[in-house]
């Protein structure tokens, strides 16, 4: 049985990967899911200021918690055990790291498809991702 990391951003194509895993599990069953919202950090300044940084924290999980309540809800739903994780920092590189720190077997995700031509199909996260990791990534459109 597999350990699964999904990022997740509260997206259709993030929901598609949950979606794809739930399907997946009929042949290839899961034994845990790690869900993550990666909240990328806000620059200093203005947006900043007066804020305590209480106050930025709070903000961070209240935002990753509304992400990750309709793939929470998915895999509730279908009765697999899964974590939830609200991590600040570079997407791709915080998405690696967390699936190494949760034991992950493999890394589902969606893609978009925005950005520079050399990532127009997979997304430039996803594309980062998969020169980062030596895990298995399932890509889901």
């Amino acid at each position: 049985m597999k350990r699964i990391l999904i990022p997740v951003d509260g997206s259709q194509p993030a929901l598609h990967a949950v979606k794809a895993l739930l399907d997946a599990r009929a042949y290839d069953p899961v034994e845990r899911v790690a869900l993550l919202c990666v909240q990328i950090p806000l620059k200093s300044g203005k947006i900043g200021r007066g804020l305590s940084q209480h106050d930025i924290d709070a903000y961070y999980q209240d935002e990753g918690r509304a992400a990750l309540q309709d793939a929470s809800r998915l895999l509730t739903d279908a009765g697999v055990p899964f974590d939830e994780h609200v991590e600040i920092g570079e997407a791709a590189e915080t998405i690696v790291r967390i699936a190494n720190d949760t034991g992950a077997d493999e890394i589902y995700m969606g893609t978009r498809g925005l950005g520079s031509v050399s990532s127009l199909f997979l997304g430039s996260v996803a594309t980062r991702v998969l020169h980062l990791t030596d895990l298995p990534v399932t890509l889901v459109k």
